[in-house]
C-alpha cells in the first residue's frame, strides 16, 4: 500500500506541472486552443471514416453500410470543418438569450421574492443586473466571449496546478 502512494505521490508534481502549463496556455493563446480542438474533432472523424473503409475492404459482407458509413464521416468532417465556428458562436447567443431572460425575470420579480420586511431587494436587483449585461456581453461578441471563457478556464487550470503543488509540498514534509 505503501508503495502505491509513493507511486501516486512521484507523478503527482507531473500532474500539477502539466495543469498549470496547460493553464497557461489557455491563458495565453485562447485562439490557438480552438484550432487545435476543431482540428482533433476533424481528425477523431476522418480516423473513424478510415475504419469504416477498412472494414468495407476487410468484410465483403458488409461492403455497402460500412462503404456508406465511411463516406458520411467524411462528410461530418468537411462539414464540421466548416461549420464549427459558426455554431460555437451561436451557442453563446443563445446562452446570452436565456441570460438576459433571467436577468430581467430577476430584476422585476426581486419585490415578490423577498423574503423578509427588513432585508433589501437591491442585492437581487444588483445580481439579476450583472447576470443581464453577462447575457448582453454573449449576445453582441460571441466568439470573443468563448475565447474569454478559455482565458477564464486557463486561471483555474493554472490555479488547480499551483493547489496540487502545494498539496504535493505539504505531504513531504
Amino acid at each position: 500500500m505503501k508503495n502505491a502512494i509513493d507511486k501516486l505521490t512521484r507523478y503527482a508534481w507531473l500532474k500539477a506541472l502539466l495543469l498549470a502549463l496547460v493553464g497557461v496556455w489557455f491563458l495565453l493563446a485562447p485562439y490557438s486552443v480552438y484550432h487545435v480542438v476543431k482540428y482533433v474533432l476533424i481528425g477523431g472523424v476522418m480516423l473513424m471514416a478510415a475504419g469504416a473503409f477498412i472494414d468495407a475492404f476487410r468484410d465483403q459482407g458488409q461492403r455497402q453500410t460500412a462503404l456508406w458509413r465511411g463516406s458520411g464521416l467524411l462528410i461530418g468532417a468537411l462539414v464540421l470543418s466548416v461549420l464549427l465556428r459558426p455554431a460555437l458562436s451561436m451557442l453563446p447567443m443563445i446562452v446570452g438569450i436565456i441570460l438576459v431572460i433571467y436577468g430581467i425575470t430577476r430584476i422585476t420579480t426581486a419585490r415578490d421574492r423577498q423574503q423578509y420586511v427588513n432585508v433589501s431587494p437591491f442585492p437581487t436587483i444588483i445580481y439579476g443586473l450583472v447576470v443581464a449585461i453577462t447575457g448582453i456581453v454573449l449576445l453582441f461578441n460571441p466568439f470573443g466571449s468563448i475565447l474569454a471563457l478559455l482565458q477564464v478556464l486557463g486561471v483555474i487550470l493554472i490555479v488547480m496546478g499551483v493547489a496540487e503543488l502545494i498539496d504535493i509540498l505539504r505531504g513531504h514534509r
